[in-house]
């Protein structure tokens, strides 16, 4: 009891002690000055879409300044752009103005916009940013190469994300004063990354004049972005591919690509040079001097790949940077003793092949999955089969298209049954695909641009371009594009972002 009271008693000494020193604190208490400061917003500053422009075009931007005390300026203003790196990037300061007017010289692709605001009687800063898009009028899009009187034109169809439209180019590559000389017979276009963590673009342009690659934001040309420069080897001066396969693996950092020439394959398969394609044909049976002789399809999942024996009418199947292939096993049931006339692999993973008997000219059709047992192999029924041009397979709903002449059927695998879609009369068809999209996964646009039809026709004088949608169950297929004023369509890609 005497050491409480003893407490209560010094507790009560320091608090008196407390009130002496600081007299004034209890008067004070609650009865701060408290002063309201200028709060500012902004208006006509666009933070859900962003801003669009064309590299070398200026920027011009006014927002508007909201006072909370309606003072006039007395500001200082930084207009910067977060220039992304591989590690965090730094911002560059492009105008200390209050409204933005500058010409934008970075290289295409996305920033931040960044508007800085300083209060300069308070020293309080006030920020805002949104998305920037540096892009040319040849950013992304189609790419369509054409026969115009036995010599390659590439024309695009240019599109423009914030109207969600295509802006057709004529001879792009003339419109972007291109420095790659006059092309010969058109074979393909391909676009696509060139090399390792999308450090390079490529739009390759196969010809009978040679194999180039195409510089991805200008479309310029160097005589070091011949094909053979990004091959491995003795390459011979004049070595061009009829026609290039390519693949993109882990994210789409691992570009693969296969040339084909002379019935004979060559690829990058090796992880320490993947972006080189090493001279050494891999359609062998463990022997590179004695190669057989490939048929121009190919299908793989980067870790095995399947192509065709046209010698002796099997399949054959080669690893990961493997020199040598061998026959697909016979525990896989594939059939052999037939010609290939096509293959291709949709993005679900399956392939399709179309096999004719050398005899009996019936056609038929394959599904397997690469190293899988195949799952469908039934002769194709469908209408004049036999005199088709050009074929190609629904990514989603597995439906084989074929044309014969000017017209387009669709083929059920399930009730054989053949249908009518498109009939162009005179015309002559062309071109016919399911677009490949590398980075479709994210992106509506590709993921649904993949699965409609592309149709090129030719009436003799010019060639159209058109998109068709595919509903189930056999229904009538859809049109959603049309372009027309092309040459002889013969082959499309298109130029990606992502």
């Amino acid at each position: 009891m005497k050491n409480k009271i003893k407490y209560i008693v010094v507790n009560s000494f320091i608090l008196c002690l407390l009130a002496i020193m600081f007299p004034a604190c209890d008067s004070d208490l609650g009865n701060y000055n408290y002063r309201d400061i200028n709060e500012l917003s902004f208006k006509n500053f666009d933070t859900i879409n962003g801003y669009n422009v064309f590299t070398g075009d200026s920027l011009k931007l006014s927002p508007d300044l909201i006072s909370s005390k309606g003072q006039e300026d007395n500001y200082s203003y930084e207009w910067s752009i977060h220039i992304p790196t591989s590690f965090v990037g730094y911002d560059s300061i492009i105008s200390t103005e209050k409204n933005l007017k500058t010409k934008i010289r970075l290289n295409p692709g996305n920033y931040f916009l960044q508007y800085k605001v300083t209060d300069n009687q308070t020293n309080v800063l006030f920020h805002i940013r949104t998305n920037l898009l540096v892009s040319t009028p040849v950013y992304e899009g189609y790419m369509v190469l054409n026969d115009v009187d036995g010599k390659s034109r590439l024309d695009m169809l240019s599109y423009d994300n914030s109207a969600e439209t295509f802006e057709q180019y004529t001879d792009v590559l003339q419109e972007l004063e291109s420095s790659l000389p006059e092309q010969g017979t058109p074979y393909q276009v391909l676009c696509m990354y060139a090399s390792r963590f999308k450090e390079t673009y490529g739009i390759y342009l196969l010809t009978d004049s040679g194999t180039n690659r195409l510089e991805g934001e200008t479309f310029g040309w160097d005589p070091i972005n011949n094909i053979r420069y990004q091959m491995l080897g003795d390459v011979p001066t004049d070595f061009k591919a009829d026609h290039m396969t390519g693949t993109a693996l882990y994210n789409n950092s691992y570009p693969m690509f296969f040339l084909y020439t002379n019935g004979n394959f060559y690829c990058n398969q090796d992880p320490l040079n993947s972006s080189f394609i090493r001279y050494i044909s891999i359609n062998n049976y463990g022997n590179i001097n004695d190669p057989f002789t490939a048929s121009p399809y190919i299908v793989t999942t980067g870790n095995n790949t399947v192509m065709y024996d046209v010698d002796n009418r099997n399949f054959a199947t080669i690893g990961f940077n493997k020199s040598s292939a061998a026959e697909v096993s016979v525990s896989l049931n594939y059939p052999t003793g037939y010609d290939l006339l096509y293959m291709e692999q949709s993005y679900s993973g399956s392939v399709y092949a179309i096999l004719q008997h050398p005899s009996t000219l019936k056609n038929y059709l394959l599904r397997f999955v690469i190293g899988q047992e195949q799952t469908y192999f039934e002769e194709i029924t469908g209408t004049a089969f036999e005199n088709a041009s050009h074929y190609a397979v629904s990514p989603d709903l597995g439906y084989l298209f074929y044309s014969v002449d000017g017209k387009v059927y669709e083929y059920d695998l399930s009730l054989k049954t053949s249908k009518l879609m498109i009939d162009k009369g005179g015309d002559e068809i062309t071109y016919l695909s399911f677009q490949n999209f590398f980075n479709r996964t994210g992106n509506a646009n590709y993921e649904n641009w993949a699965k409609w039809l592309t149709v090129g026709s030719y009436n003799g004088t010019e060639g159209t371009l058109e998109q068709y949608s595919i509903p189930p169950v056999n229904g009538q297929i859809i049109q959603t594009n049309q372009w027309t004023g092309f040459g002889k369509i013969i082959s499309v890609s298109y130029r990606e972002r992502g």
